[in-house]
């Protein structure tokens, strides 16, 4: 278990939500006929998410509440996520999450069972945006959990020239960022966002299937891997970027929020600390991401796993993920303060979104292509 997964929600009620700060957990305080309907759940719940992404004991509450006991893995990358569930007829888990560009082969393969809405009232809650989107435009098999950018994130009192684009962590010149701050950058262990990085850098979009365009990817991962700290996941290059361990990370918005925002190791800070740790969009350009939550093929628990669902999506509850993890929880947004219902390091400004690519649904061809790819810069 990471320590992230158990900081408590810190300091006083907001718009509507009563935070209990000793359990980490909401209290509802809608009027009595719109709270949550009480659920005869008594069973298990197996749920494979991202690292550090949700309240952990808001959860862990109402898996009581319902008697539920609760199995909580968690992977760094959608390739891990992938070979999980591709390797055995029935994966055990009752709930994953997943981006959006996996999800079209995914359900094509049959690795996912189809979700009924009518047991998810509170899809009902997601504005029209974030519903029907083009990986899914009938909500048959996911609906979105959050949202957000890939960028990077950088230590402004140690970089004093700025970091702009992937041309900072990719140009080896004698002098230049990467050079000059060499073993302090790190990159992402996800192998679609790293080579994203290199086909942008290279003038090429993140989606590039050309043979000859991903060779040039691989060249420039592998000249760049020798400057570089580590190859770092989520826990890694956010505990690095606060202790100045590195000073440039490849990264996503929620994770830099998360720095920028952290104050101590007991509690979630409702107000940016962290000043010094920026975040950019590179101006080669970017994905912009939708995770999104599915139902394994032979789930055990499918009860469980549209409640679960349905708890995920209440106001109040995507309130507190939100000010826990600086993610974006859309049905919460209304309830969280001002200052992070504005700032656009977590809610990613929609016109920004639309500026930026969206992960196409790569063959099975064509994800060998890029696997092998990735196997070659990590061998070099």
């Amino acid at each position: 278990m990471k320590r992230r997964e158990f900081l408590k929600v810190a300091g006083t009620g907001v718009a509507g939500v009563a935070v209990g700060a000793a359990a980490g957990y909401v209290g509802l305080t809608l009027p009595l006929e719109q709270k949550m309907a009480k659920i005869d759940l008594k069973g298990h719940l197996n749920i494979f998410n991202w690292t550090y992404y949700l309240n952990r004991p808001q959860l862990d509450r109402w898996c009581a509440d319902h008697g539920i006991t609760l199995a909580y893995d968690y992977y760094e990358s959608g390739e891990e996520l992938l070979a999980v569930i591709e390797a055995t007829e029935v994966s055990g888990y009752d709930i994953c999450v997943m981006t959006d560009g996996d999800i079209p082969y995914s359900v094509e393969e049959g690795y996912f069972e189809p979700i009924d809405l009518d047991k998810i009232p509170n899809f009902e809650l997601l504005s029209e945006e974030f519903r029907g989107l083009p990986y899914d435009p009938e909500n048959e098999h996911s609906i979105l959990y959050s949202y957000g950018t890939t960028g990077i994130g950088w230590n402004s009192d140690k970089v004093s020239e700025g970091v702009t684009k992937w041309a900072d962590i990719f140009d080896t010149t004698s002098g230049g960022i990467l050079d000059k701050y060499k073993n302090k950058v790190t990159m992402m262990p996800d192998a679609t966002e790293s080579i994203a990085g290199a086909l942008l850098y290279l003038g090429y979009s993140p989606n590039s299937v050309d043979e000859s365009e991903l060779e040039e990817a691989k060249d420039a991962l592998i000249e760049q891997k020798p400057y570089l700290a580590s190859y770092a996941g989520t826990e890694e290059y956010m505990e690095g970027l606060k202790s100045e361990e590195f000073y440039i990370s490849h990264g996503w918005n929620g994770d830099i929020g998360g720095v920028v925002y952290e104050s101590s190791e007991t509690e979630i800070s409702l107000e940016r600390g962290l000043e010094h740790i920026q975040y950019t969009i590179p101006e080669e350009g970017a994905y912009a991401w939708f995770d999104n939550f599915l139902i394994p093929r032979g789930a055990s628990h499918p009860k469980a796993a549209h409640a679960f669902i349905n708890f995920m999506l209440t106001p109040q509850v995507a309130a507190v993920n939100t000010m826990s993890v600086k993610y974006p929880f859309p049905t919460g947004k209304d309830l969280v303060p001002e200052a992070l219902r504005n700032d656009p390091l977590i809610f990613t400004p929609e016109e920004t979104l639309k500026s930026l690519y969206t992960a196409r649904a790569f063959t099975e061809e064509e994800r060998l292509a890029r696997s092998d790819l990735w196997t070659a810069v990590q061998a070099a």
